[in-house]
């Protein structure tokens, strides 16, 4: 591993810190007073703010540029953590909230722009398997921290604010990452440094492959938001004494089966293991409104976190294989559109179907719905890949990590 994807690494685990805290922002929204026909439209509009954007910042995205963007992008953020404390009402809430997706879609975008050029394809899902380990880590860390520590905070808004310092590690971390990338940008190809026209973003889109492995990474995070925003308050209402142990044991599986086996990823027919991984994870998730008491439901959440471990990394590397070199770092950033809208469709829909009376366990058979639709998409993607694997498709030129 090279030394610029350990930093990519390290930044990306202090940035995913300030998401995964607001695993309680509905339960916080509740305790400000906000009317329940509002938190779900003020849950999902950090994600809706970057879907709106990410389209148009992945065009000026290049491996020259990354490291001024992961800059912008955490003075956004930290200014953002600072503000939640502050906003007490629907619209000073908005503005937050918009500002924080500004800051996270501009410090991921300049993230993966820069993490496509170390890694090779053929090695790629084991790459994206051991990048996305760090995306893990503050999901399976910080709910039960923040649980420990909210007892000795005025409030989650205190909680929130409290992230905002880890950004400060991460901007010492770009100036020898912005030396380095500059370096090798100087070195490549001038073909991995292009910046996609709109024709060809167009032309690209019309690779069915490329579609469906955006529909599919959509529907996976609508599932997969569902679980993480109402999961707290279903736990809960289970007994659990502290419901952030879910994503803890959720996160321990993921990462353990990555870490161990995540030299396997690439050997494996990626397009038949991602129906396969959706199929359970449509099957499991409505059985998390059936567990009876914690012990249960924390047993669910290891098998839950097994599935997740396959089917992140292997859409990624998908999307890197059928993909061309001049547009690889724009679908990266098309898969990050689908983690948007899915992150604002989940809590979004499941908001307001609590407002009209739903129960957790409705959410989460909606939660399966979106995994199967999921697992669809990806039947014809796998005989897409095995054509290409059949012709024998060249291996691009670059770095690895």
């Amino acid at each position: 591993m090279s030394v610029e994807f350990l930093s990519l690494c390290a930044i990306s685990v202090l940035a995913f810190c300030n998401i995964a805290i607001f695993y309680g922002f509905y339960a916080y929204l509740t305790e400000l007073g906000i009317p329940p026909a509002w938190r779900g439209p003020l849950l999902a509009l950090e994600p809706l703010t970057a879907l709106l954007v990410r389209p148009f910042l992945g065009r000026f995205l290049s491996l020259g540029n990354g490291v001024r963007f992961m800059r912008a992008g955490m003075a956004l953020a930290t200014l953002s953590l600072l503000c939640y404390p502050f906003a007490k009402t629907i619209p000073a809430i908005a503005l937050v909230r918009m500002l924080h997706g500004l800051g996270f879609v501009t410090v991921v975008g300049g993230l993966l722009g820069t993490l496509t050029a170390f890694l090779p394809r053929r090695k790629s899902a084991q790459g994206f398997g051991l990048f996305s380990v760090t995306i893990l880590l503050p999901y399976a860390l910080m709910p039960p921290f923040v649980e420990l520590v909210l007892p000795h905070l005025p409030g989650h808004g205190a909680a929130y604010a409290l992230a905002a310092p880890l950004m400060l590690p991460a901007f010492l971390l770009l100036r020898p990452l912005g030396r380095r990338t500059r370096a090798l940008a100087q070195a490549l190809h001038p073909e991995h440094l292009h910046k996609p026209s709109w024709a060809e973003v167009r032309q690209g889109l019309r690779n069915p492959s490329v579609s469906l492995l955006i529909a599919g990474n959509l529907c996976l995070v609508a599932a997969h938001s569902i679980v993480f925003f109402f999961m707290r308050d279903f736990a809960v209402l289970l007994g659990a004494g502290n419901p952030g142990m879910f994503f803890t044991y959720a996160n321990a599986a993921t990462i353990t089966l990555r870490v161990l086996g995540g030299h396997l990823l690439d050997r494996v027919d990626k397009g038949r293991v991602l129906v396969w991984a959706f199929a359970g994870l449509a099957v499991l998730l409505p059985l998390f409104g059936q567990a009876g008491r914690p012990l249960a439901l924390f047993g669910l959440a290891a098998l839950y976190g097994s599935g997740m471990a396959l089917t992140m990394p292997l859409l990624n590397a998908s999307m890197l294989y059928v993909s061309p070199p001049k547009l690889r770092a724009f679908n990266a950033n098309l898969l990050m559109v689908a983690v948007d809208a899915g992150f604002f469709a989940g809590p979004f829909l499941g908001g307001m179907l609590l407002a009209a009376g739903w129960s957790h366990a409705g959410l989460f058979c909606v939660g399966g719905g979106f995994m199967l639709a999921a697992g669809l998409c990806m039947l014809p993607v796998g005989r897409e890949m095995r054509r290409l694997g059949a012709e024998g498709a060249p291996e691009p030129a670059g770095p690895a990590a």
